[in-house]
């Protein structure tokens, strides 16, 4: 404690003994004890007073108030070594006043620190936000640049059906002229055949390109896989691989958005077609895991190095020639899988070749028998 607290305790130490011996003295005892030995029973009590009020002080203030000053100074020190001066006015020694001006500072300092504070967090918000876009930015070029390599190949297998058509039709006419209209009903069959097929195609096509919002609901997997096959056989590299698809009959619906997951399964197997050079065997298994559907996509092609394995899924990572792929297939399915509640990891199979693990949560019951 500084020199004025102590004056302070020694005047009201004085004052309360002389108020207690004037109240806690009878009249009669004072006239026995006489003026010498009452000054010094005054004097033993103030001495009392102040060692017991110099303990208390010492335990509940000077020693909080030293260590909240010393901290003060830390944080003075720390926010550019500014000392903890009295107010103006006061004595340097008086610990309250100066523990007063650290309490001011210290909140003028959280204050500031509160404002830095909420404006980074505005910039790191701001920050998410540009990378949110970013990455939306990425999910939509890898989907128009998917939609783009497509296109030749679908041109060429819509131009089939189409040159079929064109002739049937003239046929088709021909027989009706001819009054066979039995061969006439039959073209016109095949017409339709074959105008179902366009049709299939560019609804496919359609639904890869169309930019929908997610739609998580309970579809049966073979929807997707089947859509997927659909594209992906009209690309030359996949023209001549076999597709071997097991999915089980007793198989429970997904929790999935249908063209979402329409869209990995074919940057799958368009990926596989590339490993195996465009020959060798696709397979799709699935199988029910608990209280998900796991599905395996495998291929005969090389397999996924080692060192490789970690970065699969990165974005811009390829293993393909340059020119050959983005390296944003896979790093989309990834997000995708991620955004409909599953899971996407690779491996390597058995037999060398490149295995991926889709992992989808169950949506309903298994079908009953019909």
């Amino acid at each position: 404690m500084g020199l004025v607290l102590l004056l302070d305790l020694v005047a009201a130490a004085a004052a309360g003994a002389v108020l207690l011996l004037a109240l806690g003295v009878p009249p009669a005892a004072r006239g026995v004890l006489g003026p010498a030995r009452l000054a010094l029973l005054a004097a033993a009590a103030a001495a009392a007073v102040i060692v017991v009020g110099l303990v208390l002080l010492g335990r509940s203030v000077a020693r909080p108030v030293g260590r909240l000053l010393a901290s003060a100074q830390r944080l003075g020190d720390a926010g550019g070594g500014l000392p903890v001066l009295a107010p103006p006015g006061e004595p340097e020694d008086r610990s309250l006043a100066r523990a007063a001006v650290a309490f001011e500072r210290v909140a003028e300092a959280l204050a500031e620190e509160r404002a830095r504070l909420a404006a980074k967090i505005e910039e790191l918000e701001g920050a998410n936000r540009a990378l949110a876009e970013a990455r939306a930015s990425w999910l939509r070029s890898e989907q128009l640049a998917a939609v783009g390599r497509l296109a030749s190949g679908v041109a060429h297998e819509v131009g089939n059906p189409l040159g079929a058509i064109a002739g049937y039709a003239e046929l088709a006419g021909g027989r009706i002229r001819a009054g066979e209209t039995a061969q006439a009903e039959d073209l016109v069959a095949r017409i339709a055949v074959e105008a179902g097929r366009i049709d299939a195609i560019v609804r496919d096509l359609l639904e890869l390109a169309r930019p929908t919002a997610p739609a998580v609901a309970p579809i049966a997997l073979s929807g997707p896989v089947d859509a997927a096959l659909r594209l992906a056989r009209v690309q030359a590299r996949l023209r001549q691989v076999r597709a071997d698809v097991d999915l089980p009959p007793g198989l429970p619906p997904v929790l999935a958005d249908e063209a979402r997951l329409a869209q990995v399964f074919l940057n799958l197997f368009l990926n596989a077609g590339d490993a195996m050079g465009g020959r060798g065997t696709l397979r799709v298994a699935a199988r029910e895991v608990e209280d998900a559907v796991e599905v395996e996509v495998a291929d005969d092609g090389p397999g996924i190095a080692a060192e490789d394995l970690p970065r699969i899924f990165d974005p811009f990572f390829t293993t393909k020639p340059p020119g050959a792929g983005t390296g944003l297939g896979l790093s989309v399915s990834h997000g995708l899988m991620e955004a409909m509640g599953g899971s996407i990891s690779a491996g390597v199979g058995v037999s060398g070749g490149a295995v991926f693990r889709l992992r989808l949560r169950r949506g309903g019951p298994r079908p009953g028998p019909c």
